[in-house]
């Protein structure tokens, strides 16, 4: 019987009898058995199904699809055809449909078409993509490149986003030494180095969204801290990568030892692609010297929308440079702005506050949890009231601080 591939095996075991059903009386007479899915398991079946069956058996060595004469044949085809075949032979001759989903559900439990813009063949070659980049070991790159520009060439038509969760970075590397008095001496080399994005991020004419995360998410027996580092060298050419990227909109890389020296090498490159829309660099190591080299991205950058800074042990001084770089006459246009839990205090307050004054395009500011007092609070207060603030629309989120009754007094009089 042919059972749609839409229909999951548990559904299948959910509508069959169970083995006490199946023994009462009027079970036993029963003769249409819907739930039944062996029925026809006896039936000679027709010379045409026969002959697609030996399509199928065959397809790797003579993949024949449009050449069946009608779209009843093809479907067929294709809700038969073994998804475990080369990927390089399907991804040529199969469109968008049966086919990628039946693939996708047979390799992954958890599949989501609606964040592939309902393309099953988009979902399977990004993260088909994904897996094969995350499990590249950047110490063999070289020798591995021309099997990667090969996929890559495969699927760059498909490729959207790039979410990356882990790399797996070089291993250590042991070096000779001239030493005086033992010529055997052996110094080991603990800088770790990931894939080049600079090679693999230009291969993707339609990329718009980038996500990554420098560390691994499954340990073994050889656990080391320095696989949750990153090179300097890598933020250089991850920026050269992103420089390339003529449509890319968004970049995301987040939980990482990212510091002032790295986010400022991928600032360089991206500052040249006026796509970027969206900047994520949320729980990170930034602090104040790498806030204001993204004050100083912001300063140049017309196009960026959304901020994301949470959680980088970013003070006051680092947030003047922000804001410095916001309020700047050639400046984006930021309309998204996450400080939360950043250590600005009560002076960092006072750089918000000129912020909103002095500001017109903002919408949402969020500078929660970052250790605000009643000397903040009530000049939150004072700039809300005071009728200065031009913003058309602003949401504004100011929990978790410490303001104390007199501050909470303040902002409920500049609301009423």
């Amino acid at each position: 019987m042919r059972i749609p591939h839409t229909i999951s095996k548990n559904v299948v075991a959910a509508y069959r009898c169970s083995p006490e059903t199946s023994l009462l009386p009027h079970e036993q007479g029963r003769t249409l058995r819907a739930e039944d899915v062996s029925w026809d398991d006896g039936v000679i079946p027709d010379l045409k199904i026969l002959a697609l069956h030996v399509i199928v058996s065959a397809w790797r060595d003579n993949p024949v699809l449009e050449d069946l004469p009608t779209c009843v044949d093809r479907d067929l085809l294709l809700e038969t055809l073994p998804t475990d075949l080369p990927f390089g032979l399907t991804i040529t001759r199969i469109e968008d449909g049966f086919y990628w989903e039946r693939a996708a559900k047979d390799r992954w439990e958890y599949n989501d078409p609606g964040e592939y813009g309902s393309s099953w063949r988009r979902l399977y070659c990004e993260r088909h993509l994904a897996e094969y980049l995350e499990t590249l070991h950047a110490s063999y790159f070289e020798s591995q490149r021309e099997e990667c520009e090969k996929l890559m060439t495969l699927v760059k038509d498909y490729v959207h986003i790039i979410k990356l969760r882990s790399l797996v970075p070089t291993k250590k590397q042991i070096k000779r030494v001239d030493a005086e008095n033992d010529e055997s001496a052996l110094e080991e080399e603990d800088i770790a180095h990931h894939i080049p994005m600079a090679i693999i991020l230009p291969q993707f004419p339609h990329l718009t969204e980038i996500y990554l995360n420098f560390g691994m998410i499954y340990m073994d027996d050889g656990f080391e801290w320095r696989d949750f580092e990153f090179s300097l060298e890598d933020c250089i050419s991850l920026g050269e990568g992103i420089k390339a990227s003529s449509k890319l909109k968004k970049f995301s890389l987040t939980r990482s030892n990212l510091d002032q020296p790295r986010i400022a090498a991928i600032l360089q490159g991206m500052a040249s692609n006026d796509n970027i829309e969206e900047l994520d660099v949320s729980h990170c190591k930034l602090m104040d010297t790498g806030a204001h080299a993204v004050g100083e991205f912001l300063s140049m950058h017309r196009k960026l929308r959304t901020l994301n800074l949470t959680n980088n042990n970013i003070g006051p001084i680092g947030v003047a440079g922000i804001v410095h770089g916001i309020l700047k006459a050639s400046s984006t246009a930021l309309k998204n702005l996450d400080l939360r839990l950043n250590p600005l205090q009560d002076e960092g307050a006072d750089h918000v506050c000129a912020l909103l004054v002095r500001n017109k395009t903002l919408e949402t500011l969020n500078i929660s949890g970052c250790g605000l007092k009643s000397e903040a609070g009530i000049a939150l207060a004072g700039v809300l009231s005071s009728g200065c603030v031009e913003l058309e629309i602003l949401s504004l989120d100011v929990s978790n601080n410490d303001f104390g009754l007199t501050g909470i007094e303040k902002k409920i009089d500049s609301y009423i």
